[in-house]
């Protein structure tokens, strides 16, 4: 028996995208948003050590691409503290501002973003949106943050 049309279909045209530029300009974001986590959260160490804070643990509720931090606590060693009434530089890290703005913010709000810029990139690095609960321990003392992420089932809440 012989066949008389082709089995296969036609091969598609060649792409119009340009992937490698496309590959290497979100490749470059994301290590300029790395560079603005680190530089933020080396301005927050040096501010809490400067106020007499060893660590600050905020908890954290994540569902879907959001994060909403619940509580911040600061404590010197183990007494917990007040946070101070300071203002510290910080960088927004919008991937569509083309430069660096500093600009400052009262200390809670700082944690709270950096915290949620932590989070978020931890959360993009990894590919989970799962629901999750838990907390980030940021230790000014050690210079390194704790995480105690708890993926909650689909669907459980």
């Amino acid at each position: 028996m012989r066949q008389n049309e082709p089995t296969l279909m036609a091969p598609l045209p060649p792409a119009r995208a340009d992937f490698r530029a496309i590959h290497a300009g979100h490749a470059s974001n994301e290590a300029r948003i790395a560079a603005l986590i680190a530089a933020n959260m080396a301005r927050l160490y040096d501010h809490l050590m400067g106020a007499g804070i060893t660590h600050v643990a905020a908890s954290f509720i994540c569902d879907d691409d959001t994060c909403l931090i619940t509580g911040i606590a600061a404590f010197a060693d183990a007494t917990r503290v007040a946070c101070p009434d300071m203002d510290i530089p910080y960088v927004d890290l919008d991937p569509d501002t083309p430069g660096d703005v500093l600009h400052r913010l009262p200390l809670s709000d700082a944690i709270t973003r950096l915290a949620c810029d932590v989070l978020q990139d931890l959360r993009a690095a990894s590919g989970t949106t799962r629901a999750a609960d838990g907390s980030l321990s940021l230790d000014a003392a050690a210079r390194a943050n704790l995480l105690d992420y708890n993926p909650h089932p689909t669907g459980a809440r």
